[in-house]
C-alpha cells in the first residue's frame, strides 16, 4: 500500500467521523435547548389539591366562604334556641294497678325497673306505702325521689294476712317481711299457748314491724 492511498483512506475515515458527530449534535440539540430553557427561565407552578376533611361520622365538614360565616347574632340565637329545654309533663301512677308500660312513663323507669316493681308488688301482695319502692332491688335514691310525687296507692286489692291464720299455720305463708326465724318463733309459741294477738304482735315487732301493715295493724 502506497503513502498516497493510506492518506486517502485516512481522510475518508475522518469525514465519516465528522459526519457522525454532526448528526449526533443535530439530534441532541432540541433536548439541549429544552433543558437549558427550563434551567434558566422555567418557574414551576404551585399545584393546590382540594382536601376534604371528614368528621367522626365520615361526613364532609361544612366549610363556609368568607362571606358566609355565621354572625355573632346568629350564633347567639342558635345558642338561645339550644338552651330552651323541652319540659315534659308526667301523670300520676297508681302502683297497685299499673302495668309495665304505665310504669315506664315515670322518669328514670325503664323496662327492667318496671318489671322489678311489678315482681316485688306480687311478692308483697300489693304496695301499702310509696316508700316501699325503695325496697325494689337496685332502686337508686335519686330515681325514687323523682317518682315519689307521681305515685299513688290504692289498698283496695292488697292481699292482707289474717293474724289468726298466721298463728295457726305460719309455714303456709310466704311474704318478704315474714322470715324463717319468725315462722319458727310463731310455731313454737302456738304450741305452748292459745292464739293471742298481743303475743303475735310482740313476735312481729321483734322480727320485722313492717309485717304488721299486712295484718291491718
Amino acid at each position: 500500500m502506497s503513502f498516497q492511498s493510506a492518506k486517502q483512506a485516512s481522510g475518508s475515515g475522518n469525514r465519516e467521523a465528522k459526519g457522525f458527530l454532526f448528526l449526533i449534535t443535530i439530534l441532541l440539540l432540541p433536548f439541549l435547548i429544552q433543558y437549558t430553557y427550563r434551567a434558566l427561565f422555567y418557574i414551576p407552578k404551585k399545584i393546590v389539591l382540594p382536601v376534604t376533611y371528614l368528621n367522626d361520622t365520615c361526613e364532609a365538614k361544612k366549610e363556609y366562604d368568607s362571606y358566609n360565616y355565621p354572625t355573632k347574632a346568629a350564633a347567639f340565637t342558635g345558642a338561645a334556641k339550644s338552651s330552651n329545654k323541652v319540659t315534659r309533663t308526667y301523670t300520676s301512677v297508681e302502683l297497685n294497678a299499673a302495668d309495665s308500660a304505665t310504669l315506664e312513663t315515670l322518669p328514670g323507669i325503664g323496662p327492667a325497673f318496671a318489671s322489678r316493681i311489678i315482681k316485688y308488688r306480687t311478692l308483697l301482695g300489693g304496695y301499702l306505702k310509696v316508700e316501699q319502692l325503695k325496697e325494689v332491688y337496685g332502686m337508686p335514691e335519686e330515681t325514687y325521689e323523682r317518682i315519689k310525687p307521681l305515685c299513688t296507692i290504692s289498698a283496695t286489692n292488697v292481699k292482707m294476712i289474717a293474724a289468726e291464720a298466721l298463728w295457726k299455720t305460719p309455714y303456709k305463708f310466704y311474704h318478704p317481711y315474714l322470715s324463717k326465724e319468725l315462722k319458727a318463733a310463731i310455731n313454737a309459741k302456738q304450741k305452748s299457748e292459745a292464739y293471742s294477738e298481743a303475743a303475735l304482735r310482740a313476735l312481729i315487732e321483734v322480727s320485722d314491724a313492717r309485717l304488721g301493715l299486712y295484718m291491718g295493724w
